[in-house]
């Protein structure tokens, strides 16, 4: 058989005498209060220092090693110059008292074979002389026999005179070489060393100067991490704005660093 329709619930809220009853509203259920963003943990602590510093420490390691690296290639190939310009000017010395001494000896030598040819041909003319002209000539001979030995006399000391003076002038030429083999040695030496104290002069205060950007750059650093962590303080601010914050700043820093790198 056929059911009969059921009438909406309205219907049956009905009154007796027919008006409608009003309608209960719903309860409001209270929204969830909003959790408040977790606080960084050590790991996002540690990658925000490299993001902040990792860089720029490696990067100020790398140009004080590189620094000293140069200093003391420097250092090395000057102390080498000196000791080869040292080395060569001993040489050269060395070399011109070897020339002067053979030169004074092949002097006395010639001197000495002079000397001993003049006497045997002096000798050889008297022998003849006496031969030719016989006893009768006795005199004569013993006169020019004394001739000739006061010659010779005076012949050896005009020799040793001169052997002296020579030797005097070479004594005084060996000692002129040796002063300006020793003022040229000293000059050097002085060069050098000026040279090498105004590199490192200019090093250290290129190094002190790459200590004091460092340390300016670190402080205003610490006082950007400073303020962010002030704002993030008193602001409520959600881990999605933290993120877009640090990055911002991370790559701020690395084009402060790219920029002070093609400074340098």
């Amino acid at each position: 058989m056929f059911r009969k329709p059921t009438t909406p619930a309205l219907a049956d809220n009905a009154k007796p005498n027919g008006a409608a009853q009003p309608v209960a509203p719903e309860p409001v259920v209270p929204a969830p209060p909003s959790t408040p963003p977790d606080e960084p943990t050590v790991a996002e602590l540690d990658r925000l220092r490299e993001i902040l510093y990792g860089t720029q420490s490696r990067t100020t390691d790398k140009r004080l090693i590189d620094l000293e690296t140069r200093v003391e290639t420097v250092r090395r190939e000057l102390t080498d110059a000196l000791h080869e310009k040292v080395d060569a000017l001993a040489e050269s010395s060395g070399g011109q008292l070897a020339i002067l001494r053979k030169d004074l000896s092949d002097r006395l030598d010639r001197q000495t074979t002079d000397q001993a040819a003049q006497l045997r041909a002096a000798q050889q003319n008297l022998g003849g002389r006496l031969d030719e002209q016989g006893t009768n000539q006795a005199t004569q001979l013993r006169a020019a026999q004394k001739e000739l030995a006061d010659h010779l006399d005076k012949q050896s000391v005009d020799q040793a005179a001169q052997l002296r003076t020579a030797q005097r002038e070479l004594s005084d030429r060996i000692e002129n070489v040796y002063a300006d083999v020793l003022t040229q040695l000293r000059a050097v030496q002085k060069e050098l060393s000026d040279r090498l104290d105004r590199f490192s002069a200019e090093q250290a205060e290129r190094f002190r100067g790459l200590q004091a950007e460092t340390r300016q750059r670190d402080d205003s650093l610490r006082q950007e991490l400073l303020t962010l962590a002030s704002t993030l303080d008193s602001k409520k601010t959600s881990r999605q704005d933290l993120s877009q914050m640090l990055v911002e700043l991370g790559q701020r820093l690395r084009s402060d660093n790219e920029s002070t790198g093609n400074s340098r």
